[in-house]
């Protein structure tokens, strides 16, 4: 499904990514955990090639890319794959809740103005807001904002949904409703990749766990394994404020 080889990237003498390489299996949930500055999000933002590495093979659904030598035509082709949840909402704010998830259905995909309307409509009640619409962001909730995100990235029937951080732009009170919404999406079917610390919603949702240390992936297992069982001492120190709820949950 996903094929990831050699993959690096460094600003100036700065080495972000280091040489990963990883598979991951078709419905899989990966998470992706680690410290801030560790390279989480700029390996999402890799993945779908918003960054740019220098070196590196990338294959989604069987179609492979060189970074170092990517021509426009395979680079439309090869984000049509994947769709991304930021931190930020990024919703039109001239728009209401429909029309911002129909836009990428008119402008990437064609569609015809009718068909996108009623895609567009059947994921924002998916999500739990069909009262909602037709209300512009201004109106709605931050929860509710990012829940017409991961709506918008729904509604293009991607193959892997990318997920940044989407609850740490939230007030906690609006935290569940979103971890809802993705719980939900993963309950579909969908590959996806996910960077979180919500930790007790990782370990539940997730099929797999990468910890990520320097640009480099230095753990890689399931939740169980990763959170109780871990191999590196940087994950365990990372990891160490989080044992006693872990250690409950799993009972041992």
């Amino acid at each position: 499904m996903i094929n990831v080889q050699n993959l690096t990237l460094s600003f100036q003498d700065n080495s972000i990514l280091n040489n990963l390489n990883f598979h991951i299996k078709p419905h899989d949930i990966v998470a992706i955990i680690g410290a801030s500055g560790a390279g989480k999000s700029t390996l999402l933002r890799c993945l779908n090639l918003l960054e740019r590495p220098q070196f590196g093979k990338i294959s989604i659904n069987d179609i492979e890319l060189d970074v170092s030598r990517v021509k426009r035509s395979q680079l439309v082709r090869f984000r049509q794959q994947t769709a991304m949840v930021f931190q930020q909402f990024n919703l039109f704010q001239q728009k209401n809740a429909l029309e911002n998830v129909m836009e990428g259905l008119v402008v990437v995909k064609k569609y015809p103005k009718d068909k996108a309307q009623q895609i567009a409509y059947d994921k924002l009640v998916e999500v739990g807001l069909g009262e909602r619409i037709y209300h512009y962001p201004k109106q709605l909730s931050g929860g509710q904002q990012q829940r017409v995100a991961i709506a918008r990235a729904l509604a293009m029937d991607p193959k892997v949904l990318l997920l940044d951080e989407p609850t740490s732009a939230l007030d906690p009170e609006l935290v569940g409703e979103v971890l809802a919404t993705i719980k939900l999406a993963a309950k579909s079917g969908i590959t996806m990749l996910l960077v979180s610390h919500e930790m007790s919603f990782v370990h539940e949702i997730a099929t797999r766990v990468f910890f990520l240390d320097k640009g480099q992936i230095i753990e890689d297992g399931t939740p169980k394994q990763v959170f109780t069982n871990p191999t590196q001492q940087r994950t365990r120190d990372f990891l160490a404020r989080y044992y006693n709820t872990m250690q409950m949950e799993y009972e041992i």
